[in-house]
């Protein structure tokens, strides 16, 4: 048996955000009779820790900005000696200000890489630039991020972020509801609706909080529950906004707001939800929006490019026009009235989930896509989840 190729990922970040949640659990079940997994982070941070938990041998670059040349090119020369050094053969690049440092490192040693991207890009000279950086393959996470870059004439293939059922329910399963509320303090006896996303405007808490004052006039018996803190700096006030916001519409000691927790409390909360509102302006994913539905339970959520693709309406979640905050209102307050349609779209929701958007199927794509960029042969059933 020839023995597994060696690859990296190239993270920019050393926090967790959707992006890191990708790749980890891509590594999870990534087929390691075939592939030895590596990742090059390129600043400190606890995702390294998270990492080596899946037997991922991690490297830690200096901190730098990109407007930093000289460190930047440093670091690309750093990368391009650890592939030597590694024999690795194939780097992935996770976002794209990842490639530029991938793409360019697997360039000047010789080897293959992939990026995977999250979003399309603002036009202007820095995009131009990091386009222009070769690549054998972009992996898109939804149709819209697909289309963009094949018009900017990159190969790319849609891979949808995986979501993984069983480390998922393995984690809720250690959160007792009781020991959950004493612990952020919400009210054990109510029913939670939760939102979970880290803390920016255009992922719409403001809306989540409206909408929830007005489902507590026919709903009295829920709390909200915000998860979710500032993340890489950005629009840290708005936090403090919303608990302002909270204030002025008289639902303070009706909401909670959690800041970063620990995963396994996420998945505690979202396994004990009544419902989960996504009130995101732009999304093209929306990672909690498959959480959620993998722990069977149900969704609204405006009609952002992921949730429409993960959402069936009046099958598995409502969707509702994105940024129409009354017919959010309204939607949440709707649902909460039947417990009958809750349920079903929580089993139904966690059906289609876990065929269209498991874990183990954004491996075997990628793994797809690996043998590609390295023209060797692909072969090797699904293995089972580490």
């Amino acid at each position: 048996m020839s023995s597994p190729v060696p690859i990296a990922w190239i993270s920019c970040v050393g926090e967790k955000g959707g992006a890191e949640t990708l790749m980890i659990e891509c590594l999870r079940v990534l087929d390691r009779t075939r592939f030895r997994p590596e990742v090059i982070q390129l600043r400190p941070g606890p995702l390294e820790g998270l990492l080596r938990e899946l037997d991922v041998v991690v490297h830690v670059l200096e901190t730098h900005r990109m407007r930093e040349i000289h460190k930047v090119a440093g670091a690309i020369l750093r990368i391009r000696s650890l592939a030597k050094e590694r024999g690795i053969r194939l780097l992935h690049s996770n976002g794209f200000r990842a490639h530029a440092y991938g793409g360019t490192a697997a360039a000047l040693a010789g080897i293959a890489e992939v990026w995977t991207t999250h979003t399309v890009e603002q036009p202007g000279w820095s995009t131009a630039a990091i386009l222009a950086i070769p690549t054998r393959g972009v992996l898109a996470n939804c149709p819209r991020t697909r289309d963009y870059f094949v018009s900017k004439g990159k190969p790319t293939t849609l891979v949808w972020p995986g979501v993984n059922r069983e480390v998922l329910e393995s984690a809720a399963a250690k959160c007792d509801r009781t020991a959950l509320a004493s612990r952020y303090g919400i009210d054990a006896g109510r029913r939670w609706v939760t939102v979970g996303a880290r803390l920016q405007r255009f992922k719409g808490q403001d809306h989540f909080l409206r909408a929830l004052a007005r489902a507590l006039r026919t709903a009295p018996d829920i709390h909200g529950i915000v998860v979710g803190g500032s993340l890489f700096g950005q629009e840290s006030d708005y936090q403090r906004e919303l608990k302002s916001l909270a204030a002025s519409l008289g639902i303070a000691d009706r909401v909670t707001f959690t800041g970063f927790i620990p995963d396994a409390d996420v998945a505690g909360l979202l396994a004990n939800s009544t419902l989960v509102v996504h009130p995101a302006m732009e999304e093209d994913f929306g990672l909690t929006v498959a959480e959620a539905q993998m722990l069977g339970v149900p969704v609204v959520a405006y009609a952002a490019v992921g949730p429409a693709v993960i959402l069936v309406p009046g099958e598995t979640g409502w969707l509702v026009p994105v940024g129409d905050e009354s017919a959010l209102a309204t939607t949440v307050a709707e649902a909460l009235g039947s417990d009958l349609r809750l349920r079903e779209f929580g089993g139904a929701g966690r059906t289609r989930v876990e065929r269209e958007f498991g874990a183990v199927a954004q491996a075997r794509k990628t793994e797809e896509i690996y043998s590609m960029a390295m023209g060797i042969p692909h072969v090797g059933p699904p293995h089972s989840v580490r």
